[in-house]
């Protein structure tokens, strides 16, 4: 069920565009362990779960860049079958923005897989509050 989870975030991938009507700013270069979060680069799992961590852990990330870096390492937990790991990761997503409709979508399939039918009927009902087109959105 989860090696389709690592083709559906594929699309997911994040794209920052900053728009000015002013005088271009320098924007801060990324690091590489905020590539290898993203799953850019191509680097093994383990790798990309430790450049997650160390992502979350480094405390100077706000909100939106939290919320990534625990979706990313929760995914990468889930399609290698750590789904109790994942289940935190995606939350500690969601606690970082609450409309994050795939998290909760992907929380709901980790649940499902743990067999928490209760718990993963409430976080795909919390999905499909947020985006209408979650699951045919998951199913590609």
């Amino acid at each position: 069920m989860f090696g389709a989870i690592l083709a559906a975030a594929v699309g997911f991938g994040v794209v920052v565009v900053a728009l000015s009507n002013g005088p271009a700013q320098a924007q801060p270069s990324r690091t590489l362990q905020e590539d290898w979060c993203d799953g850019l680069g191509n680097v093994p799992d383990e790798v990309q779960i430790s450049a997650c961590t160390t992502v979350i852990n480094a405390g100077r990330y706000g909100a939106a860049r939290l919320n990534t870096a625990y979706f990313n390492r929760g995914l990468t937990y889930a399609q290698t079958g750590l789904c109790r790991l994942a289940l935190a990761d995606f939350t500690a997503a969601i606690r970082h923005d609450p409309k994050d409709a795939d998290a909760y979508w992907a929380r709901h399939l980790c649940k499902q897989e743990l067999g928490d039918v209760a718990g993963a009927a409430a976080d795909r009902k919390a999905a499909q509050a947020i985006d209408a087109r979650i699951e045919e959105q998951w199913e590609h």
